[in-house]
């Protein structure tokens, strides 16, 4: 896989699978060209992985995913090269941890209300150092027979229209753009077709994050039909945005995805988008 990249990892500080140096060990042994470390609402990963990486030789890119809100639904928007010490990102980062916490209670309240005998106790034992959500419930499911599999949790207990679905609180587009591009960060539009919008919409979504400070597009993506990838590199060409890609890997929680190459082996994010990624941070295209 020389001359590629995977700027969307996950790893045990949310709700990947794998350690911070475990990833960058699985980089280089891909011989991957660069990693981004893009945890949901944390950056406590990134200390590890930075120093992993210069131990073995992979350049270990700063980020974080967060979650914002568009339309009522939930859209999210990572920060590549971001300063994980800022103190602007650090407290948005707080905030979207508090709203995980509040929703995790009152869906693990409402589990326990009809019997399941799920607590936050049992939720951290299992990942005492991750930032927890529906995610980490859905092991729960799994782990006690309740579901065959992460993907039956959803489907049958924590998706939209579900028994313990719960919204979360989020934070809006420009919050979310101006917590990155404040920490140095460049704002990438992630996984645009994921939200189901029709042409129309995905299309105003595109323009609002761009008007919001978002100056990239994450185009190459394991769920992206090759149409797909086709239009999101058009948009990203329309509205003067800098294209990214990368697997969204989450190690043994999403088995069928692997890093750098995604579901089929058909990803492939060129090491090339880095130059229009770093021309687009904040010091050199200002939001």
């Amino acid at each position: 896989m020389e001359g590629l990249v995977d700027l969307h990892i996950h790893t045990t500080a949310s709700d990947g699978t794998v350690p911070p140096r475990a990833a960058v060990a699985m980089a280089r042994d891909l011989a991957l060209a660069a990693i981004a470390i893009t945890d949901h609402d944390t950056v406590s990963g990134v200390p590890e992985a930075a120093a992993a990486g210069e131990e073995l030789g992979v350049e270990v890119i700063p980020g974080v995913e967060m979650s914002s809100d568009y339309r009522g639904r939930d859209t999210h928007i990572l920060g590549l090269f971001v300063d994980p010490d800022a103190p602007s990102l650090t407290e948005a980062l707080a905030w979207a941890r508090d709203r995980r916490r509040e929703r995790n209670e009152k869906l693990v309240a409402a589990m326990a209300g009809d019997g399941l005998p799920v607590s936050m106790e049992a939720l951290r034992a299992d990942d005492p150092d991750a930032v927890l959500g529906r995610p980490h419930l859905a092991g729960w499911l799994v782990k006690n027979g309740l579901a065959a599999d992460v993907g039956d949790a959803f489907r049958r207990f924590l998706d939209r229209g579900c028994p313990y679905y719960l919204p979360r609180e989020r934070m809006s587009l420009d919050q979310a753009a101006a917590a990155i591009v404040s920490a140095g960060g460049v704002a990438v539009i992630a996984h645009p077709f994921h939200y189901g919008f029709d042409a129309d919409v995905l299309d105003g979504f595109i323009r609002a994050a761009a008007d919001a400070g978002c100056r990239a597009l994450e185009a190459y993506y394991p769920e992206h039909t090759p149409a797909q990838q086709a239009a999101a590199l058009a948009l990203a060409d329309r509205y003067g945005l800098a294209v990214s890609g990368g697997s969204d890997f989450h190690g043994a929680r999403k088995p069928a995805i692997h890093m750098g190459s995604g579901i089929d082996g058909s990803l492939r994010t060129p090491v090339s988008v880095l130059a229009g990624l770093r021309a687009a941070r904040p010091e050199v295209f200002p939001s």
